[in-house]
């Protein structure tokens, strides 16, 4: 008590508030739990490499260069999101395995390819602190957030459906990511309901979301019909 942390920002925020921003980000935890698990049960990355790059430099940035004022405890999620993400999913999975999401073969190299997800991620993180610096940027980090999210929701529609199946996407890290970042959305409207731009951006983000999910159950329907029994058994129809 005597070392002044606010844990928890209850002057600034109410209970439904935490409930929703919460209970988001909770879902991305179990998300990111699945995405490591797919890293080294498959072999790929199901997150959008450049949607990776973004991610990792925003979680820097919202840890160690900007603080939200929800409190420590929602201060303490960005740590971990970061440290999951530097230590697995980015350093292992984006600059390892991510080239395997293109087709052209002057991007697979690794001499080519890693220095271009170091770019863009450095090039990210920039953009993110002097998005916060300037004054563009909400409490929470709101904006840049779901700037990213939008090309995470975006990017991830081309990526499913430009595969011959669904071995290498889990059903459970598509629907908890959604309803998570969905959730966030609501806690925007529900504290920043002013700010039409974050709003703009989590709604259109929300509806993309919803619209991988449908083509993702849909995608699904026609390959269980089409699928031989040995396609099933080697996962076609998507991870659990």
């Amino acid at each position: 008590m005597g070392s002044g942390i606010v844990w928890i920002n209850w002057q600034e925020y109410t209970g439904v508030e935490f409930f929703f921003y919460g209970v988001g980000c909770l879902l991305w935890v179990v998300t990111y739990a699945f995405y490591i698990r797919n890293i080294f049960k498959l072999k790929y990355l199901e997150m959008p490499v450049f949607a990776g790059c973004c991610d990792v430099a925003w979680e820097f940035v919202w840890s160690f260069l900007a603080q939200n004022d929800m409190g420590m405890l929602f201060q303490a999620a960005n740590y971990v999101w970061f440290f999951l993400d530097a230590g697995l999913i980015f350093s292992y999975g984006v600059l390892f395995l991510g080239w395997k999401q293109f087709k052209a073969p002057q991007l697979t190299p690794l001499r080519v390819f890693i220095p271009m997800c170091l770019a863009i991620a450095a090039g990210a993180g920039m953009a993110t602190y002097f998005f916060h610096a300037q004054g563009f940027e909400n409490s929470v980090g709101g904006r840049a957030a779901y700037l990213i999210q939008l090309s995470i929701s975006f990017l991830y529609i081309q990526l499913m459906l430009g595969q011959p199946d669904l071995r290498h996407f889990s059903w459970t890290a598509n629907w908890t990511r959604a309803l998570g970042s969905a959730m966030v959305v609501v806690f925007f409207y529900l504290h920043f309901p002013n700010d039409r731009f974050l709003l703009t951006i989590g709604t259109a983000s929300a509806m993309i979301d919803a619209t991988f999910i449908y083509l993702f159950l849909q995608r699904r329907a026609q390959l269980r019909a089409i699928s031989s029994p040995d396609q099933v058994s080697q996962g076609a129809l998507g991870q659990t």
